[in-house]
């Protein structure tokens, strides 16, 4: 009795504490397009909730617009990790301050969507 009870307590420890590989996708929600693929993320369901999370918080789109003497000028709408949108703003504000004006630039957050499936 005291051995099933133990056996029934502690599989689903182990079954919590289980490495599982998965590939996962970061689309944009508007028009579907897979902006990013990861093609191999192991962990526990924990850890790959977090991974998942952090996708999700990592990924955005930004829009940078500056204003020339021959009317504004747009970056588009550019998607990617933060270290892509960032470089774009860098890059964007530079021109426009070379040009002496500014540039405006507005990020959208919650843009993409993560879907990540067992390998």
């Amino acid at each position: 009795m005291k051995k099933t009870i133990f056996i029934l307590l502690f599989i689903p420890i182990l079954l919590c504490g289980c490495k599982k590989c998965v590939e996962c996708e970061i689309k944009l929600k508007q028009s579907q397009n897979v902006i990013e693929y990861i093609d191999e993320f192991c962990g526990t369901n924990k850890k790959i909730e977090e991974e998942q999370a952090r996708l999700l918080a990592d990924y955005t789109c930004v829009n940078c617009i500056v204003n020339t003497g021959l009317g504004p000028a747009s970056s588009g709408v550019e998607c990617g990790d933060r270290a892509f949108t960032d470089s774009i703003v860098a890059d964007w504000k530079q021109g426009a301050f070379n040009l002496g004006t500014t540039a405006n630039c507005t990020y959208y957050r919650d843009t993409v969507n993560v879907t990540c499936v067992l390998k």
